[in-house]
């Protein structure tokens, strides 16, 4: 729009139309029409087609001050029957080819030519101000369609990852639930107990695995407002421990947890924040059961920090700890260093929570010395939608 704004400032054109080159059908499409005021003109405009054919195969612009006498157009012509007088129309020539047309034209009647003579409105300098538009509009095109075509790219890659990434977990998921099956189906025909129970705790944690990648692609993939309501935060993080105990005691490491003492009901998502700290957590005790076996301890703690209108959960392990490099990539989705053991989708997750809580998580870590993450939410009252801000409890 912007660009017939201009050529009809510059150039007296009764109609003006630009048309770009769909990049499916090789068809010319409409995009912008104008006509001047007085102009006699509908809305929808008809362009002849001659002119289009011409320019479109020659990649040349035309100006024609009389389309009667001009050589180049038959007597049968559609610009001749279309009433038009004097028109200019250049292609939109990019880089690389033909990305549409830029077209003005005029229009008079007997009567205006009787009265007015026949002074023409188009020149050559008007043609060579078309081609120069149209060469810059091109370009801008062109540059767009390749944009687009780079995100479009991107998101394809995207989406390619992700279902490599997933395939992958998915099958090492369902290798070890036919494992589980085969132990279950050999111990029940040797009515041997023990090995079903065996055989049974394979499958029951390759069916978590499976519920927990669901509920993180889902968590991961939506955008949702957090389930808030009033609840008890070191309760939420006592059934994180609770359910994580197990899996520590696999590893050899050992789980402190030390809620705070004084801890008031807050409003927040409790099924949002259990996942955020979940992960975590997981992964604290994978990062330390990395070390060799002794002193293997994931510390966890909770605090109300009233001054502040905070409440802060702290998950401090003595793993390997994380480098620079991997500290960059840390939050960036399907990004794992466990070996092939992980999703990569747990910290983007836990982080993609706090964020719709309007907190945040905060990570320092040595190579070699372990991590600590800081989880963080505003400290929000029952009732009153607003932060708890009094004397520090601690």
């Amino acid at each position: 729009h912007r660009i017939m704004e201009l050529i009809f400032g510059w150039v007296e054109a009764d109609r003006g139309c630009i048309m770009l080159v769909d990049p499916d059908t090789k068809k010319l499409v409409p995009k912008v029409r104008r006509t001047r005021g007085g102009a006699r003109t509908e809305d929808r405009i008809t362009i002849s087609q001659t002119i289009l054919d011409y320019v479109t195969q020659r990649k040349e612009g035309v100006l024609t001050s009389d389309a009667r006498d001009d050589d180049r157009w038959n007597p049968a012509a559609s610009i001749l029957k279309a009433g038009v007088r004097e028109a200019i129309c250049v292609p939109l020539q990019g880089r690389y080819d033909v990305v549409g047309i830029i077209y003005i034209d005029t229009s008079v009647t007997p009567r205006e030519m009787l009265q007015h003579g026949t002074v023409n409105k188009f020149t050559e300098d008007h043609l060579k101000l078309m081609v120069a538009i149209a060469h810059q509009a091109a370009l801008a095109v062109e540059d767009t369609r390749y944009y687009s075509a780079m995100v479009q790219a991107e998101r394809l890659a995207a989406v390619g990852q992700t279902i490599a990434t997933l395939s992958h977990h998915i099958k090492n998921i369902l290798q070890g639930i036919r494992g589980g099956s085969y132990l279950i189906e050999m111990g029940l025909s040797q009515h041997d107990e023990s090995v079903v129970s065996k055989g049974w705790k394979i499958v029951e944690k390759n069916q978590n695995k499976i519920s927990a990648l669901v509920m993180d692609m889902l968590t991961f993939s939506k955008e949702r407002e957090p389930d808030l309501r009033p609840a008890d935060l070191n309760e939420v993080v006592g059934d994180v421990i609770e359910l994580i105990e197990s899996r520590a005691e696999e590893e050899n490491v050992r789980l402190e947890w030390r809620p705070a003492e004084e801890m008031p009901q807050l409003v927040f998502d409790p099924e949002g924040l259990h996942r955020a700290v979940l992960n975590v957590v997981t992964n604290a005790i994978d990062a330390t059961a990395e070390r060799e076996e002794g002193g293997r301890c994931v510390e966890i703690a909770s605090a109300y920090l009233a001054g502040e209108g905070k409440a802060r959960i702290t998950v401090v392990d003595n793993g390997l700890g994380i480098t620079a490099d991997q500290m960059s990539k840390l939050f960036s989705p399907f990004v794992s260093y466990k070996k092939g053991r992980g999703t990569g989708l747990g910290l983007p997750v836990s982080q993609k929570i706090l964020n719709e809580h309007g907190g945040r998580i905060l990570v320092e870590s040595e190579p070699g010395q372990g991590s600590r993450f800081v989880l963080e939410i505003p400290a929000v009252s029952p009732g009153t939608g607003q932060h708890r801000v009094g004397k520090d409890e601690g």
